[in-house]
């Protein structure tokens, strides 16, 4: 299989024209075009990632976050510049799906919500529709059939989401019945949320007043820990839809955040 025909495959399941105007989706560094027959996943195009899967032998190198939003340039000998001489030396391209996915609501962006089996889930903030009729879509919302006492419901998030420990603000409820999720920074969707009778927001990087002044339980569960296993499940995906004669195989990240916990040191959530 060739560059081109893996980037067209890409696209059929996360077209970048429903990418966000501000976002960077698409070709990061360009390769020449060549024969695939590896292609590596990740969350984030880090260095120590790029070295991992260019050591494996990757000829494609897909990612979410983009290598940067805006155009810069490599003036300092920094990540960045790092990225671009692995890369640019190998001759492989670097590509990134990240509000192309983030928007296909019945993809693996709303993963955890069918992990804890939610009924009836919807988009929480639509924003075009596909060629199917299908509403695209931040963030997912759907019920519970049975409510659940709170506790016992922050405790599976945790376990799903791979956390020791979450933050939570808001009001807390006694039972949660109705859940609102958006993996990675969802904090301008906290009143959509709220609109929309969620008892629960679960989504990352919420700031202070954001937290002060919200209507609605969240639980923080990072930027990290729902968007690395988003993406393990697409590697999933796009293996399926390349076919027997490309590997594609899922590179596993680092959360930056680690937590000194009083009395027992630093500790990696």
């Amino acid at each position: 299989m060739r560059t081109a025909e893996v980037i067209r495959a890409i696209e059929k399941l996360v077209p970048s024209g429903y990418a966000s105007s501000w976002d960077n989706c698409g070709v990061q560094i360009a390769g020449a075009e060549r024969n695939v027959a590896r292609v590596a996943v990740a969350l984030d195009p880090l260095a120590q990632v790029v070295a991992e899967a260019l050591g494996w032998g990757a000829d494609f190198i897909l990612t979410h976050h983009p290598l940067a939003i805006e155009a810069k340039l490599p003036a300092r000998l920094d990540w960045f510049h790092e990225v671009m001489r692995l890369v640019l030396g190998s001759g492989v391209t670097l590509f990134a799906a990240h509000t192309s996915l983030d928007v296909q609501f019945r993809g693996v962006v709303s993963w955890l919500g069918r992990e804890f089996g939610l009924e009836d889930m919807q988009v929480l903030e639509p924003v075009a529709e596909d060629a199917a009729g299908n509403v695209l879509g931040f963030g997912c919302i759907g019920n519970f059939s049975v409510s659940r006492p709170f506790g016992e419901f922050a405790e599976q998030v945790a376990v799903l989401a791979g956390c020791d420990f979450i933050p939570v603000c808001g009001p807390q409820p006694e039972k949660v019945g109705r859940v609102a999720i958006c993996p990675g920074s969802g904090s301008s969707l906290i009143e959509d949320a709220h609109a929309a009778g969620a008892d629960v927001f679960i989504t990352g990087d919420v700031k202070y007043h954001p937290a002060q002044e919200t209507p609605v339980a969240i639980l923080d569960v990072g930027h990290f820990s729902l968007e690395e296993e988003m993406m393990r499940r697409f590697s999933l995906i796009l293996g399926s839809e390349l076919g027997d004669t490309v590997q594609v195989k899922f590179f596993s990240g680092r959360n930056p955040f680690a937590f000194h916990l009083r009395g027992e040191g630093v500790r990696r959530s």
